[in-house]
C-alpha cells in the first residue's frame, strides 16, 4: 500500500554511517526517479501514524525528488526488532563499503546479545542448555562464515577507536592496518609488565658468554655497532668472537622484535650479497649469516646522514664525502614500527664532534633516541652486546627505556660506567 510520507516518523540516522547518507541519497533519488520504487519500505503503526522500520534512505530520496507518497508494508514489530530488520536490510545492499558492513554486523550482534544474553566464558558443559548469543549465532543468522563475522566485529571496534580508518577504501588494507595497530597496543601493554631479568645493567665480558645466562625471549630489541673490518682504530676489528654473539642475540630476543646493526662502509657490499674471502679461505656475508640464524633482513638499509662538518680522513681527492652510514634492519618474527605513519629511511643527525668522542666509532645520542622511538615503548629492555661508548644507555635513560650493555674491553667498560653516572 501507499502511505503519505508526512505520516512517517523517521529514526535518526545511525551515527556510524550518517556522513555517507548525503552522498548516497543523490544516487538513490536518481535511480528512483528513473525506475520507480523497486522495493517497499517497512513501517509499523503507532497511534494512528507510522514509524519506519527500515528504508530510511528511500524515504529521504523520495522527499528529495518531490514524492508525497511511498510504497510500504506494515509490520507490527518492537523497536528492537525494527533495528534488527534495519541491519538485515542494509547488509543486503549491493557493494556495501567494508566499514558499514562491519558496523552493521556488530550492531546486529549486540542487539541479539541484548535479546538473548551473553555466552558464559569457558567451555560449555555437557547436557546443559545453551545460554546466550555467540558470534557463531550471528554468523548462522546471516548465513555467513564465522571467520568473516568475527573479523567484521573486530573491524567495527577498530573503526570506533580510530575513525580515520574509514578513509581506507580497501578492506584488506584496513585489516592489515588494524592488525598492526593491535600489535602496537600489545607491545605497549607488554612493555609495562614485570621483566624476567634485571635491567639498566652494564656487563664486562664476552657477549656470547653473558647472553648465554639470559632466558629466551627476554629482550625487546637491539641497537648495536659491532666490530666488522679494520677501522681507523686498528683495535676495532671483527674476530672469531664477533658473529657468534648474534646467535645468542636472536635467542634472547622476543618474537616480533627489531634489531638495528650499524655496518661500516667497507662491509656494506657484503651485506647486500657479495662475499669477501677471508685469510683462511672462508667467506663472510653479513646478510646471509643473519638469515641463517633466523633473522629477516630488510632489503634496503636505514641510512644515517651525517650532518655538519666532517673529516676528510681516508677520502681521496676525487671521492665524495662519506657523510652517511648504513644500518642493517633485521626482524625476529613480524614486528611493526611504533608509528602508524610511513617513516623515511634516511635519518639526518650530526656526528659526534671528534673532541667529544669517548669511542672511535661513537654514534650520536639523538640518532639512537630517534631509532628507539621507532621500534620500542617505554620500559622496554633494549640490548647492545657491543656497547662501545655506551650511547644506548644514555639514549634509553632519556627516553624511558631500559638497557642491557655488554662490553668486553675493560677500559671502554669503565668509560661507559662513568658516562652513565654522569661523571
Amino acid at each position: 500500500m501507499k502511505i503519505k510520507i508526512t505520516e512517517i516518523t523517521l529514526p535518526s540516522t545511525e551515527d556510524e554511517i550518517a556522513e555517507r547518507v548525503a552522498d548516497q541519497l543523490t544516487e538513490i533519488a536518481a535511480s528512483m526517479k528513473e525506475q520507480g520504487q523497486l522495493q517497499p519500505i517497512s513501517v509499523r503503526s503507532v497511534n494512528g501514524s507510522y514509524v519506519l522500520n527500515f528504508g530510511e534512505k528511500r524515504v529521504r530520496a523520495a522527499q528529495l525528488i518531490g514524492w508525497t507518497e511511498i510504497e510500504a508494508v506494515i509490520e507490527d514489530v518492537s523497536e528492537k526488532q525494527a533495528h534488527i530488520l534495519r541491519c538485515h536490510e542494509n547488509l543486503k545492499r549491493f557493494n556495501l563499503p567494508w566499514d558499514e558492513q562491519a558496523l552493521l554486523t556488530e550492531k546486529l550482534h549486540i542487539l541479539r546479545q541484548e535479546e538473548h544474553g551473553f555466552v558464559p566464558s569457558g567451555r560449555p558443559k555437557r547436557d546443559v542448555e545453551k545460554k546466550g548469543w555467540s558470534v557463531r549465532d550471528t554468523a548462522d543468522e546471516l548465513g555467513a562464515a564465522l571467520g568473516l563475522v568475527s573479523e567484521n566485529i573486530n573491524l567495527a571496534r577498530a573503526v570506533r577507536n580510530n575513525p580515520a580508518l574509514r578513509a581506507i577504501k580497501d578492506r584488506k588494507t584496513a585489516i592489515k592496518l588494524v592488525r598492526q595497530e593491535a600489535q602496537r597496543e600489545l607491545d605497549r601493554v607488554e612493555s609495562t609488565d614485570r621483566k624476567k631479568i634485571d635491567s639498566n645493567e652494564i656487563y664486562l665480558g664476552d657477549a656470547t658468554a653473558v647472553l648465554s645466562t639470559f632466558p629466551d625471549h627476554s629482550i625487546d630489541g637491539v641497537i648495536t655497532d659491532p666490530p666488522w673490518l679494520n677501522f681507523f682504530d686498528p683495535s676495532l676489528k671483527r674476530d672469531a668472537r664477533t658473529f657468534p654473539v648474534f646467535k645468542e642475540m636472536y635467542r634472547v630476543l622476543k618474537y616480533n622484535s627489531i634489531s638495528y646493526i650499524f655496518v661500516g662502509m667497507e662491509d656494506y657490499p657484503h651485506y647486500v650479497g657479495w662475499e669477501r674471502i677471508e685469510e683462511d679461505g672462508s667467506t663472510f656475508h653479513v646478510k646471509g649469516e643473519l638469515e641463517k640464524i633466523g633473522f629477516s633482513v630488510a632489503k634496503t638499509p636505514l641510512i644515517w646522514r651525517k650532518t655538519g662538518s666532517l673529516s676528510r680522513r681516508g677520502v681521496k681527492s676525487w671521492e665524495y664525502d662519506r657523510d652517511f652510514e648504513f644500518i642493517i634492519v633485521a626482524a625476529k618474527g613480524t614486528p611493526v614500527l611504533t608509528s602508524p605513519t610511513r617513516l623515511s629511511g634516511v635519518k639526518s643527525f650530526a656526528a659526534v664532534p671528534p673532541a667529544s668522542l669517548i669511542h672511535p666509532n661513537e654514534k650520536p645520542v639523538d640518532l639512537v633516541k630517534d631509532i628507539l622511538e621507532d621500534c620500542s615503548h617505554k620500559q622496554n629492555i633494549i640490548l647492545d652486546p657491543f656497547a662501545g661508548s655506551g650511547v644506548l644507555g644514555s639514549a634509553c635513560l632519556e627516553t624511558g627505556r631500559r638497557f642491557i650493555l655488554i662490553e668486553r674491553e675493560r677500559e671502554r667498560y669503565e668509560k661507559i660506567v662513568k658516562r652513565l653516572k654522569g661523571e
